[in-house]
Formats: structure tokens, sequence, C-alpha cells
């Protein structure tokens, strides 16, 4: 997968140091981002998290990047941080259609005290689909 910097929105911050803050994402290009074909986004544990209730995870939206941001609906998650194992991909696959302005953030709440974990979040080129045991067939022999 190819991180763009422009895309990165929470780029691999420790849970340990709280809510991490999120960096506005331009989809300047797009007219109503959410109505396009499906544009795919990550938040993936780049370290496996410990301590810690759960992460909240929700993408915000506005007009300008420095305008007032607003919830998208239909866009908030709530993970148990028994789910935040590392390298597993957290959130959505692709932006919910109920993305209509060009410019947003992808937020993540921390609740109780984590003593591990990082997180990164960004929109994506491609889809971070990887292979799951029983997928990978190597000479005719399935592999994992």
């Amino acid at each position: 997968m190819i991180f763009d910097d422009n895309l990165i929105s929470i780029d691999n911050v420790a849970l340990s140091s709280g809510s991490p803050t999120s960096v506005a994402i331009p989809l300047t290009s797009l007219k109503i981002p959410g109505r396009e074909e499906p544009i795919c986004c990550v938040v993936k544990m780049t370290e496996g998290a410990t301590g810690g209730t759960s992460v909240a995870i929700k993408i915000q939206q506005a007009d300008t990047q420095s305008g007032a941001y607003s919830d998208v609906a239909g866009s908030s998650v709530t993970v148990a941080s028994s789910a935040m194992t590392k390298g597993a991909n957290i959130y959505l696959r692709h932006l919910p259609k109920g993305v209509t302005k060009p410019w947003l953030k992808i937020v993540a709440t921390v609740t109780g005290s984590f003593t591990a974990g990082k997180i990164i979040a960004a929109v994506v080129r491609e889809d971070d689909l990887p292979y799951v045991a029983g997928q990978y067939i190597d000479k005719g022999r399935v592999v994992g």
C-alpha cells in the first residue's frame, strides 16, 4: 500500500499519548467525494494496543481547511482494544456516501489509558485487504 503524505490524517501516533490530533485531508478535486467511485481509506494499527478500553473513530468534514468541521453521518465506529492487534485495519474500507465536502479529518478518541499501540489513518489509493489464512495458494498447495 502506498501512503501519500498529503492524505494522512493521523500519522503513526501512539495511543498512550491520548486522543491523536487529526490533520485535514484535501479532496478538493472532487465535487462530492462520497458519491464518486469508492475512495479507499485505512485506519490501521501499526503497533498492537494494550491497556485502554476502546477507540472511537469518525470522519469530520468542512468546506475549507480551517473551517468548522462537522461529523459525517454513519461514519462512527467504536473499536475495543482487544481487536486492535498489530496490522489490523479497524475502520471502514471506503469513505461513506455522506462525505460531501472537500476537506476531511479522520478523528480517533481514546477511552482508557493505553500503554501501547500506534495508529495511522489515511485516504489511500488501493484497498487494504490482505490475504488471510486459506487464501494464499503456492504451487497448488494452500499456505497459511
